[in-house]
């Protein structure tokens, strides 16, 4: 049984809008090789285990749903707590905080970028982020990982085929699927985009 570790990168943000009632996001690189699974992923399916325990690859499990992700250095989180009253709505907070962070990566100088399937980050039919949503009683808590200059050939060494995709994915696998942002825009490193980003983000939080 793989050991893992839950992901409380985002706890901070959490604790905020729970004991506090106050909204938080926030903006960082990721800063170690690690995959990310879903709250409900089945790891023997969607993770390919004894690769990553060959090279000492920690998995975490993050509180927001859908599949198991591949996060290195070259990505940007992105994660965002706030009050929400009930616990309906959630395809509407979905919307709602993609289009606040579409609309600061374009601030930012990121054009291009739209929503397809369910949560995906797309730049010219290829992924360049994906996301995630906790609906609770009382609180959202939304996240997304962009890929900047990940090292995107790692993804199908550690990822099985997810066992379920997109429409517009077309069976395409993850090397043919996803790119980093800096392939669409070459003069933005992460060091760059983070803190440019996090400003124009926090013009459009309320």
């Amino acid at each position: 049984m793989p050991n893992i570790k839950p992901f409380t990168w985002d706890d901070v943000l959490i604790e905020s809008v729970t004991t506090k009632n106050l909204p938080k996001f926030s903006c960082y690189p990721f800063l170690q090789t690690a995959i990310v699974a879903g709250y409900g992923s089945n790891l023997s399916k969607e993770i390919r285990l004894e690769k990553l325990f060959m090279d000492h690859i920690p998995i975490y499990r993050r509180q927001g749903g859908g599949c198991s992700v591949f996060l290195d250095q070259g990505c940007l989180i992105v994660s965002i707590a706030f009050p929400a009253r009930g616990l309906s709505g959630i395809r509407t907070h979905f919307v709602n905080c993609t289009r606040w962070l579409i609309k600061g990566l374009t601030k930012t100088g990121i054009n291009g970028i739209y929503q397809d399937g369910i949560s995906d980050l797309v730049i010219d039919n290829h992924k360049i982020g994906g996301s995630c949503l906790k609906r609770s009683k009382g609180f959202v808590y939304f996240s997304a990982s962009l890929l900047v200059s990940a090292d995107l050939g790692q993804m199908d060494n550690y990822l099985k085929y997810p066992p379920r995709e997109p429409a517009y994915r077309n069976g395409r696998r993850h090397h043919d699927f996803v790119r980093n942002i800096n392939q669409y825009h070459h003069e933005i490193t992460i060091q760059d985009l983070a803190p440019g980003l996090e400003k124009n983000l926090a013009l459009g939080f309320s």
